[in-house]
């Protein structure tokens, strides 16, 4: 985000009363921020001397100064969690990481100063940001020019606190009314940025709004959504901490909580909040299922297993699940979340897990009842991929089957009734897979490639239907249809798999 100057900004602040100061020294001082001095490479000694007579100067008045060093772990961290880049630390680029670093390091106010050496008098401008607000303010200090530079540099160290004062803090919001005043603003901010799905950008906003209004809820609360909308679960967590301690007696955000320290590998931490938010909700099935997901994480299946026999029947889109259901959710390979959605949505989820662990027909009847509906919404490319794998295997075993039967009932190891109640079955199967990629809706990238794998099914199953009636009626013309038909069921389906492959750029399986 870029930053962006407003009003005030270009202060001339050349003496200022002792008064002031003294105004100044009673009020409890900005973390600031301190970037290097910039100057012309020959000023480059006189530059790094400003720098650090600056930091030591401010300490010393009582102000929590960070400098940024490109070697400074602060900083490292900061561009490996994607605040800045290294590049934004360099030259002029330092403009673009103000905001962002202050933001990350805590800093309600950053310094950034120009060092300029003329013929009489050595010159630093010395640029004040909000990290809140976005305002600014310059300020312009001098002292005689003289070949001591170390001496120069701490002449207008020595100057910089008497001009740091209340209302030069309050103009650039990082000081009292004025941070908590940006705060107000950086918050509607990020809500913007949240709901067009910039996370990152809302991560900011929120994270600034924090710096005027440490403890505000609702800041905490949007924090938390933000971070964890941008997968940093781990901050999610720290934000989800602060805002529980706030609200001990809140049992919805101590949900909260457990499932950002679920998310964030804390099982331990994430079990406390959900038995804290038990309390008051009972037997609440986002209560119950955060239990069981807390108990399968810390590796307790048999303990998950008995928290989800009570979600099952809590759920109503689980009222006619089998009773092996809370096991396969307690020792599946996916985690699957069933609360909060609605029970069209459990069926869905339920075919998706099903079909992960090999459980094909039951998959297969779950995302059936789910497609009974109409206005479904289309599947995820991710999604899809998994779903058609799974099906397409087990169009691929209907046809070997079908096969084997007619073999089996060849060599007579197959009576004529026993091949046409196996017949039958396999036909079955493969309606239903003909029935099930007719009601997918896919994504339009993908949609070229589902036309085929839906001609393919529906060959396979005009294959099967064939055979059928070769049993039944020993004509040849349905054998050979039935041969002909399998054989398109397989060019179609490899024809699917390569034009999903090249759409989605990769490569496709054998």
């Amino acid at each position: 985000m870029p930053w962006r100057p407003s009003r005030a900004a270009a202060l001339a602040l050349l003496l200022v009363l002792a008064s002031a100061a003294a105004g100044a020294q009673g009020r409890a001082k900005p973390a600031i921020l301190l970037f290097p001095v910039q100057s012309h490479w020959l000023s480059e000694p006189l530059a790094v001397a400003t720098t650090a007579a600056l930091s030591d100067r401010l300490s010393q008045a009582g102000y929590r100064v960070t400098e940024v060093r490109p070697d400074s772990p602060v900083v490292q961290l900061a561009i490996a969690e994607g605040w800045v880049s290294a590049e934004m630390l360099e030259g002029e680029r330092l403009d673009a990481a103000r905001e962002p670093l202050s933001v990350a390091m805590g800093a309600t106010a950053a310094l950034l100063g120009d060092v300029i050496e003329r013929e009489t008098e050595i010159t630093l401008r010395l640029t004040i940001s909000g990290a809140i607000s976005h305002d600014e303010a310059s300020v312009e200090l001098s002292v005689p020019r003289s070949v001591d530079r170390g001496a120069a540099a701490r002449g207008l160290a020595d100057q910089v606190p008497a001009v740091l004062t209340a209302e030069l803090w309050s103009l650039v919001g990082a000081d009292g009314e004025g941070a908590r005043t940006a705060a107000t603003a950086r918050y509607a901010t990020g809500q913007v940025a949240m709901a067009e799905g910039m996370y990152r950008e809302a991560v900011l906003d929120f994270d600034a709004s924090l710096l005027g209004d440490p403890g505000n809820a609702d800041y905490l609360r949007a924090a938390a959504e933000a971070r964890a909308a941008l997968g940093d679960y781990s901050g999610a967590v720290i934000r989800m901490r602060s805002l529980a301690s706030a609200a001990p007696s809140d049992a919805e955000v101590a949900l909260q909580l457990g499932y950002a320290a679920l998310r964030a590998g804390e099982a331990t931490e994430a079990e406390a909040a959900f038995l804290s938010a038990a309390e008051q909700l009972g037997g609440d099935p986002r209560v119950v299922e955060g239990l069981a997901l807390a108990a399968r994480a810390q590796g307790e299946p048999a303990r998950a297993e008995e928290y989800y026999e009570v979600l099952v029947g809590l759920l109503p889109g689980l009222a006619e699940a089998p009773p092996w259901l809370p096991g396969l959710l307690a020792n599946a390979e996916e985690t699957v979340e069933l609360t909060g959605i609605s029970p069209d949505e459990t069926r869905r989820e339920l075919g998706r897990l099903y079909l992960t662990e090999g459980k094909v027909w039951e998959g297969v009847a779950a995302l059936l009842a789910y497609h009974e509906g109409s206005d479904r919404p289309p599947y995820g490319e991710t999604e899809y991929v998994g779903i058609s794998d799974a099906i397409d295997a087990e169009a691929e075993a209907g046809a070997r089957d079908a096969q084997r039967v007619f073999a089996a009932q060849a060599l007579g190891e197959l009576s004529d009734d026993e091949a046409d109640r196996e017949m039958d079955s396999i036909h079955e199967r493969s309606e239903a897979l003909a029935t099930l990629a007719k009601r997918m809706e896919v994504s339009p990238l993908l949609d070229p490639a589902h036309r085929y794998r839906l001609l393919a099914y529906n060959l396979l199953n005009q294959s099967n239907f064939e055979s059928l009636m070769y049993l039944r009626t020993r004509d040849p013309e349905r054998q050979r249809r039935s041969d002909l038909l399998r054989s398109a069921f397989r060019k179609s389906l490899g024809q699917a798999r390569l034009l999903a492959a090249a759409l989605l750029g990769s490569e496709p399986e054998d």
